[in-house]
Order: C-alpha cells, then sequence, then structure tokens
C-alpha cells in the first residue's frame, strides 16, 4: 500500500497545526503548482492533485484524525524502531567508523 505524507506534500512540519495553518499552506502551494500557472508541465499537474487531496484529508476533522491514526500505526511506529535500533549501535561499529571519519569522534562533550 501506498502511504502518502499529506503533511509533507502541504509543505507542514508536523500534524500539530491548526486548521487555519493547513488552509494556509494549501493555498500557498495549490498558486505554486496550479495548472494554469504551469501550462503544459504534467508533473506540476500530478503534485497539484496530490495537494488537493491532501487539503481534502486534512481540512476535515474526522478525516485527518483517521489519516493520523494510520500514519502512527503504519509508518510512525516503523520510524520510532529504527531511531531506537539506531541508538543501539556500538561505538566501534562499522557505521561510526564511517560517521567519525567526516564528523569526528563525538561525545557527548563535545556536542556542547
Amino acid at each position: 500500500m501506498i502511504f502518502k505524507d499529506y503533511y509533507k506534500i502541504l509543505e507542514i512540519d508536523n500534524n500539530k497545526v491548526t486548521m487555519e495553518d493547513i488552509k494556509q499552506a494549501y493555498r500557498e502551494q495549490a498558486k505554486k503548482y496550479h495548472p494554469d500557472v504551469n501550462v503544459g508541465d504534467i508533473k506540476a499537474e500530478e503534485r497539484f492533485k496530490d495537494i488537493n487531496e491532501a487539503y481534502q484529508v486534512l481540512s476535515n476533522g474526522v478525516t485527518r484524525r483517521k489519516y493520523d491514526r494510520m500514519w502512527n500505526t503504519h509508518i510512525g511506529n516503523k520510524r520510532k524502531k529504527q531511531e531506537y535500533e539506531e541508538s543501539k549501535r556500538s561505538a566501534d561499529s562499522v557505521f561510526s567508523d564511517f560517521f567519525n571519519m567526516f564528523f569526528g569522534n563525538m561525545t557527548r562533550s563535545n556536542r556542547k
């Protein structure tokens, strides 16, 4: 199942926004990708359809709650698990060596 990130489509950082924020983000994106502004641009037309779809779902309180619930069930839990697994990596792993090669050895005292 393809699950679209409607907040990302509307260029909203997270789901903790008001209906007014959603409306404003929709207007900005719709203005930018409207077919009359982007004549003959197939990608802009597809993007405009996604923007309308995102607004239809997020502008209605009931459908927005359903969407957020589905997002947390299918996507959010996978991300949390991935973040947890990344935090469990040992300091002597291959990834750590690669990371340190570009950013140096980041200990807690260096981060402050």
